[in-house]
């Protein structure tokens, strides 16, 4: 269960430093076993580069190595992109993730792949794909993610952010088993039984818990724990997601607000207020997974 972390902001669209700690510890002592920083989620597209790197020195500080860190440097071109991952790298985090240049949606298979080969020379860690074609605009398939690979050494796995298991099952015919692939939260127990290693899933950021022990019962064995807690979480998708076409991000903001959390502010940008009937649906679905809420609930 890789966390990851949404970045709070201030009215003022400056990070909200404190309260970013505090999910930080929150999501350690619900034992995920990493974080990404930085991601679509963590809104690190939105926020300067400055910012970002400040990210990256908090989380590296507070997590103190107990569980790996991963940072999120896509940007529109290789050097943005190498210049923060060359930070990620001095300040110590131990693998980046990339989703290809964005906004150019033109891009052909040498631009993309020349990207990720920059990049893999600047930053001298291990490189997670994150193949997300509605941002990036384009689709890495996995013939080409072979021809990446061997170009981007360094380049482990990828997230597939609508990833399906047979989707899955064509990278790992034709990347290798050994590549390390990452589901959507929908997928996780059906996908960890053909190879998938877990999830990287933003709607869990407010029930870290029932993501780690589904992925902790999948690994046990246990069956029958990991098909109810899928179930859960199936349910809880279904319950939550229709509100984020109508909301946004405000539903996930209001998600961690129910779970204790002070987000002033998130997204960075602006985003529809919730009516009384979407937060208490929100609630709900909370509940149902069992998780505690906050003491304003």
């Amino acid at each position: 269960m890789v966390m990851p972390v949404p970045t709070p902001f201030l009215e003022n669209g400056e990070v909200d430093e404190k309260v970013f700690e505090e999910l930080l510890d929150f999501y350690l002592a619900s034992k995920v076993n990493a974080f990404f920083i930085n991601g679509s989620y963590g809104q690190g597209p939105a926020m300067s580069v400055e910012q970002r790197k400040r990210t990256v020195e908090i989380a590296v500080k507070r997590v103190k190595q107990r569980v790996p860190v991963m940072v999120h440097i896509g940007a529109v071109d290789p050097f943005t992109s190498s210049d923060l991952g060359r930070h990620a790298r001095a300040t110590g985090a131990d693998a980046v993730a990339i989703v290809g240049p964005y906004y150019y949606s033109d891009h052909n298979e040498y631009e993309v792949i020349e990207h990720y080969r920059v990049v893999d020379q600047a930053t001298e860690l291990p490189i997670l794909v994150y193949n997300n074609p509605q941002y990036s605009g384009y689709n890495i398939t996995p013939a080409m993610m072979t021809r990446l690979v061997e170009a981007a050494p360094r380049v482990f796995g990828s997230k597939l952010a609508k990833g399906s298991i047979s989707e899955a099952q064509r990278y790992l015919s034709a990347v290798g088993k050994d590549f390390t692939l990452f589901a959507p939260a929908g997928n996780v127990f059906p996908g960890m039984l053909v190879g998938i290693k877990g999830t990287i899933s933003p709607p869990l950021s407010a029930a870290p818990e029932i993501g780690v022990r589904l992925v902790e019962a999948i690994d046990k064995r246990d069956w029958e724990k990991a098909t109810l807690d899928q179930v859960k979480i199936l349910e809880f998708l279904a319950a939550t997601e229709p509100l984020f076409s109508v909301f946004g991000r405000s539903s996930q903001r209001e998600a961690l607000r129910l779970r204790g959390f002070d987000l002033k502010r998130f997204p960075r940008w602006p985003s529809k207020p919730l009516t009384e009937e979407a937060r208490q649906k929100i609630k709900s679905a909370l509940e149902k997974l069992g998780v505690p809420l906050g003491k304003q609930a």
